[in-house]
Parts: structure tokens; C-alpha cells; sequence
């Protein structure tokens, strides 16, 4: 018995990093369903002294809330940072109660503040892909998550969001970084934020120029030009290059997908009801690259967004075998075909209550749902 307690606390101890994946669910919930959820309420409940976050926004996931005015009550400090318009509207429905209950700060620009990071007690950082919404955390989209428990890369987080939440800096205003590169005791992690680092020069390139095996993304939207010629160059030298993209990204006029595929790239469009709303790549059993950000040229240059690329072999191959499940679910013919993302040929689609094709119409009030 000793030994097994000995056992489980030496994994404890050096545990420094977490990956979460999510199979899209059936239908978008109001409970906090996904394992990243989980253990981001998990990190909420253990809270002492502070919680700082950086969110798109919240809707329809009342246990988070809850969880944090329950910390609110037994004295944790709150502080928050959310997307806002010019008009200081967010784009999700319950943001409004972060600002009747914590302290907020928003951008209310054009351009998006579209992290989704917690700080937890300066002890443990979440990030990942996930808005803390029905669909995100509660588990209806692809999503994932990563933790870390590195006090280096907690520092860096915890300034990014200070310059958001006091200096009230955001986007171009911020002032310019370059990455940094920090080796824990079971990955090497470089830290990217945008636009203060340049991503895709600084942090994805390199890796798809020397990309051996095969490049994976699952990704919702993929629209840099820079970027998908890498993907390119490295189909003609050999690599296995797939790609997972979410239907509604497809529809988007400056896509890649099509231009991918002409050049010989295995291209899926999802049929899920939920999206592809991963931001990612996993390359060659050594690196995954997993954050906020869009491959766009907005993402990288404008929004405010954060990166991890992190070397670790344990990581990529889960992170592989995520994608692989997920691109055998995926039905051979979306290959070639483009899904519509709000049509019966999008499971659920028709009936989730939400308007998968941001056309201002839902389920059979869609004229592609409406037979």
C-alpha cells in the first residue's frame, strides 16, 4: 500500500502538463459535460487567493458560474477579461453576469479578444480551444484543453492578462514580445501570444519545414495563405498531411480547403452537428501546437490570442489518436464534398438550437432544414 501511495504521488509530482480532447457531442448542453470542464471546476472549487480569466465570452453554463461566485463567497479574488464590440456587446448571452458579479474588463473593439485561459492562484494554468459555453465547455464542438502547473509559463500568462486587465491593452496596442521557450520536466513549451508574437513565424513554420511523417490539424478555420503553402511544400516532400475543418469555416470565401486538396491534401469537411473548434496541429509523434487561434491571418495578427507549442512524444501520440478517431468518423465522401453546417446532413444540426451556419436562422426555420 505504500508503495502505491508513493507511486501515485510521484505522478503527482510530475504531472507538469494535461491534455484534454472532446469527442463532439450529440447536442449542445447546459451542463459542464466535457473532461476539460470537469477539471476546469475542479481548479475553480480548490481556488484560495485568485482566479484570473481571459474568455470570448460565457453562455448557458451556470455550474462554472456558480463555482465561481462560490469562490467569490469564501474570498477568492475574481477578475475577468471578455470580447466586446464597438458597442460593448458580446456575442454570448450571459456575459452580462460576469460584469453584475466580478470585476471585467473588455477590448470593445472590431478586432476579438478570443482567449480562453484561467489563471488559477498563480499555481495552475487551463487554456485551450473551448469557450466556456453549451457548445464549448458543456460539449457539443471538438474541443481541447491543456494544463500546466509551470510557474514560468504561469508568469507569462498572468503579465499577458495584466496588460489586458489593467493597462487595458489590447491587439496592436500591446507591446511587442517575442516567444519564449521553457523546458519542464516532461516537455519543452514555447508561449506565444498574439500579436505581440509573430505565431506562425515564430512557432509553426519551422515545424512544418521539418515535418518528417505527417502533419494532422483539426482546425476551424483555416484561411492563411503562408501557412497552407507550408502544408504544401511538405505533401510534395513526402509528408502525410491531413486535415479535419469545420463546415461552416468551409463555407468562408477565403478557405484553403479547396486549393488544399487540389494539391493532392486529404481534406475532411465535418459533419458533425457541433463544429471542428480546435485550434491545432499534432506533428510527427513530438509536437502539438494548441490554443485560441484560428489559422487566419487575423489570429495571427490582430486578435489577442495564446499558443502553446509544446514537444512532448506522450502528448502528441494522444493527441494523434484523437484526431485519427475522429477523422475515421468522418465519412469518406466529405472528402471531397462540403457539408452544409445547418442541414440534415450535419447530424443534429437541424434540431440543436443553434444557428450553425451564422445566417441568423435555426434549425427548421433554415431553408436548409425546412423540407
Amino acid at each position: 500500500m505504500k508503495n502505491l501511495l508513493f507511486l501515485l504521488f510521484a505522478v503527482v509530482l510530475i504531472a507538469k502538463e494535461q491534455l484534454f480532447v472532446h469527442m463532439p457531442s450529440a447536442l449542445p448542453s447546459i451542463a459542464t459535460n466535457t473532461s476539460f470542464g470537469k477539471e476546469l471546476l475542479m481548479l475553480i472549487n480548490g481556488a484560495k487567493d485568485e482566479i484570473s480569466f481571459a474568455i470570448y465570452g460565457l453562455r448557458e453554463q451556470e455550474e462554472i458560474l456558480e463555482a465561481l461566485l462560490r469562490a467569490k463567497k469564501r474570498g477568492v479574488a475574481i477578475k475577468a477579461v471578455v470580447d466586446s464590440d464597438a458597442n460593448g456587446n458580446n456575442y454570448y448571452s450571459d456575459t452580462h453576469k460576469l460584469y453584475k458579479h466580478f470585476k471585467v474588463v473588455s477590448d470593445s473593439k472590431s478586432y476579438i479578444m478570443h482567449n480562453k485561459f484561467f489563471i488559477i492562484d498563480k499555481k495552475t494554468l487551463w487554456s485551450g480551444s473551448a469557450n466556456i459555453s453549451d457548445t464549448g465547455t458543456g460539449g457539443y464542438n471538438a474541443n481541447n484543453a491543456i494544463t500546466t502547473d509551470d510557474k514560468r509559463i504561469i508568469k507569462l500568462y498572468q503579465e499577458e492578462f495584466d496588460e489586458m486587465f489593467y493597462a487595458k491593452k489590447f491587439s496592436k496596442q500591446k507591446s511587442k514580445r517575442g516567444y519564449e521557450q521553457i523546458k519542464t520536466e516532461d516537455s519543452v513549451i514555447s508561449v506565444y501570444f498574439s500579436p505581440k508574437s509573430n505565431t506562425y513565424e515564430e512557432g509553426i513554420k519551422e515545424l512544418l519545414q521539418n515535418a518528417k511523417e505527417y502533419i494532422f490539424v483539426p482546425i476551424f478555420y483555416l484561411t492563411h495563405k503562408e501557412l497552407s503553402h507550408e502544408l504544401i511544400r511538405a505533401k510534395k516532400r513526402g509528408v502525410n498531411v491531413k486535415i479535419i475543418l469545420d463546415a461552416s469555416a468551409a463555407g468562408n470565401k477565403y478557405s484553403m480547403h479547396k486549393t488544399l486538396r487540389g494539391e493532392g491534401i486529404e481534406v475532411k469537411v465535418e459533419n458533425f452537428g457541433g463544429k471542428m473548434h480546435c485550434k491545432s496541429m499534432v506533428i510527427d509523434d513530438s509536437h502539438i501546437i494548441s490554443g485560441s487561434m484560428n489559422f487566419t491571418k487575423a489570429g495571427n495578427s490582430t486578435n489577442d490570442e495564446n499558443t502553446l507549442v509544446i514537444q512532448n512524444s506522450a502528448l502528441a501520440i494522444k493527441y494523434k489518436n484523437y484526431f485519427l478517431e475522429l477523422w475515421h468518423k468522418i465519412p469518406e465522401k466529405y472528402l471531397h464534398h462540403d457539408t452544409s453546417p445547418e442541414s440534415y446532413e450535419s447530424i443534429n444540426s437541424c434540431k440543436d438550437g443553434v444557428d450553425n451556419n451564422f445566417d441568423g436562422e435555426v434549425d427548421l426555420k433554415d431553408t436548409k432544414c425546412d423540407k
